[in-house]
């Protein structure tokens, strides 16, 4: 989908837009419902000391795809290029899958294990982007292609420490406590995309868009090591644009 992304800007150019400063708007106004298609696997793992020797804990996360909203403006400097600024919220959850392996209190290298689920953990993303805009028009059609830079603000749910409990012969554990606990970072990464509008009046029109974005999210947790989670992804929505 990415590549055929790059491809459709790199090519429009030479379907037969061109440009006319007469029906160009300076200010035009969106609004889109967007669904992201990228999905976001990562993993965690956390140790400590237990008994003389290693406890471990591994934490899989895998979902990602959901619904969001963008709403924005995009001022032209001149006909053809303009700078478009956009907000948009996107919520989102993913499935997760716990193991965790415990030493045995009287016996060296004979750890215990046991495993649990976990469904439905939120990920929130805030994304206010900054854009370079270059547009073609012919008659009622407008394609606009653009990129630039994009703040990411993100809380991810994740799964909290653990607790186990085993009676004699102490030879199984089972997991008896377990929560969640959300993760806040805001990293600056990037966007790019085109969008592909009609104008129904010369002020309404419907408008459809691809776009891709990408930061990496840096998480940290006491006893574990860092935790890197794609934020943005690709895009496919569609809504209105106002013209002024």
């Amino acid at each position: 989908m990415k590549r055929l992304l790059i491809a459709t800007m790199i090519l429009l150019p030479s379907v037969g837009f061109a440009q006319t400063s007469s029906t160009v708007p300076k200010f035009r106004v969106l609004a889109y419902v967007n669904y992201n298609v990228t999905s976001r696997t990562f993993e965690e793992r956390t140790t400590s000391t237990s008994f003389l020797e290693e406890s471990s804990t591994t934490r899989s996360y895998d979902g990602g795809t959901g619904l969001g909203i963008e709403v924005g403006a995009i001022y032209s400097i001149t006909p053809a290029f303009g700078i478009l600024g956009s907000f948009e919220v996107l919520s989102a959850e993913h499935d997760a899958s716990l193991s965790t392996s415990v030493p045995h209190p009287l016996f060296f290298n004979q750890s215990r294990s046991a495993s649990d689920e976990f469904a439905a953990l939120e990920y929130k993303e805030r994304a206010l982007n900054v854009d370079a805009v270059y547009t073609l028009e012919s008659g009622s059609f407008v394609v606009d292609v653009f990129g630039g830079m994009t703040l990411f603000i993100t809380e991810t749910e994740l799964v909290d420490e653990i607790t186990t409990n085993s009676v004699y012969p102490f030879d199984e554990i089972e997991i008896t406590n377990s929560g969640t606990t959300k993760l806040k970072e805001s990293p600056i990464g990037f966007n790019v995309g085109g969008a592909f509008t009609y104008r129904i009046t010369p002020v309404v029109g419907v408008s459809f868009q691809a776009k891709f974005s990408r930061a990496t999210i840096g998480l940290q947790r006491d006893g574990g090591g860092p935790i890197d989670i794609d934020a943005g992804g690709f895009r496919i929505g569609g809504g209105i644009r106002l013209a002024f």
